[in-house]
């Protein structure tokens, strides 16, 4: 990891471009904290008007856990190149976000995404996202609802960035959560025998004979 480090700096030094491009990435960086993650899990935002800054809804809930897998593992790879404390932090929030999808359904199966049941978005995000099947659960005692119909590629993207946590974060914290978090889905998945249960015994879908 020193010697990518290292190869990164030179790059970035032969090339004043490239590390010109750091301000604009860590803008973007900023508006993702800012107006993707209202519950520290991954949404896009919806907006007045096309010029408006005026966020009046949320969308995509349903891909909330693979997106917030992928921004885990972008501030794990952030972390293990600049030593951010903000990196860290970051993650952490990532990985609560993690943990409440995984809370919510009450079973330790992955929901895709999760919303508090007094959110001002409640209304629009389980409409659009009635199709997977909206439940309720708790989340630190607080009434969520939940999107199911939990698909491998959900899975995938929260494995993802578990992976490249514990990997490329040396701290204890980080590899507790990241522990913690994978065994519980882990042995949710081998008691069901590796279908993905929700609930009342529905099965969305299943990692038999392919692990994508």
């Amino acid at each position: 990891m020193q010697r990518f480090t290292l190869l990164v700096l030179w790059i970035a030094a032969l090339n004043p471009g490239l590390a010109g491009g750091e301000g604009e990435a860590l803008e973007i960086h900023a508006l993702i904290r800012e107006r993707h993650m209202p519950y520290a899990m991954v949404i896009d935002p919806v907006y007045r008007s096309a010029d408006s800054d005026e966020i009046v809804s949320y969308t995509r809930c349903g891909d909330s856990a693979i997106w917030t897998g992928h921004y885990a593992a972008a501030e794990a790879y952030r972390w293990a190149v600049t030593r951010a404390p903000e990196a860290r932090a970051n993650l952490m929030e990532a990985l609560n976000g993690i943990r409440k999808l995984v809370d919510v359904t009450g079973t330790d199966v992955l929901a895709r995404c999760a919303i508090p049941v007094d959110s001002p978005y409640a209304a629009d995000v389980t409409g659009e996202e009635s199709i997977h099947g909206i439940r309720q659960g708790l989340v630190d005692g607080i009434p969520h609802y939940w999107a199911g119909n939990t698909s491998r590629d959900q899975y995938s993207g929260v494995f993802f960035g578990l992976t490249v946590a514990w990997n490329l974060v040396q701290d204890q914290e980080v590899h507790d959560w990241v522990s913690m978090l994978a065994t519980r889905m882990l042995n949710r998945l081998l008691e069901d025998t590796w279908m993905v249960r929700m609930p009342e015994g529905e099965i969305s879908t299943n990692f038999i004979g392919r692990a994508d």
